[in-house]
């Protein structure tokens, strides 16, 4: 994990991250909406220090150290929301992750039914 080698012992330190969302929606009838999210997702460095098994060259275990570097991405989630009474409906979608710093681009579907009592 985080990049080290079979037989790493030691420490991983994950930063802090923040993550804002605004959202809205604009209603076409009482049944049909359109919906819209835009994000931004911040986290700062991950920090790795431990020991890895000496490779062949090495007479003892190698000392490891380093960071994965702040990230940043913006994403947008567009949807189309049907209500077929007052208590079920459907949200068909999509999130899109632009590319960002340390973060690659991606199209991920969204489908979710809504059922409330």
């Amino acid at each position: 994990m985080y990049g080290t080698s079979n037989g790493f012992s030691g420490r991983a330190r994950p930063g802090a991250s923040s993550f804002i969302d605004v959202a809205t929606e604009y209603s076409l009838s009482r049944k049909l909406v359109l919906a819209i999210d835009v994000t931004h997702h911040h986290a700062w460095d991950t920090r790795v220090t431990g020991s890895a098994p000496a490779d062949q060259a090495a007479a003892g275990p190698v000392s490891v150290r380093f960071q994965s570097g702040t990230s940043d991405a913006v994403g947008l989630a567009p949807a189309v929301e049907y209500s077929w009474s007052g208590n079920a409906g459907v949200l068909l979608g999509t999130r899109i992750i632009v590319a960002g710093r340390n973060t690659a681009a991606s199209v991920t579907p969204a489908v979710a039914v809504n059922l409330v009592y």
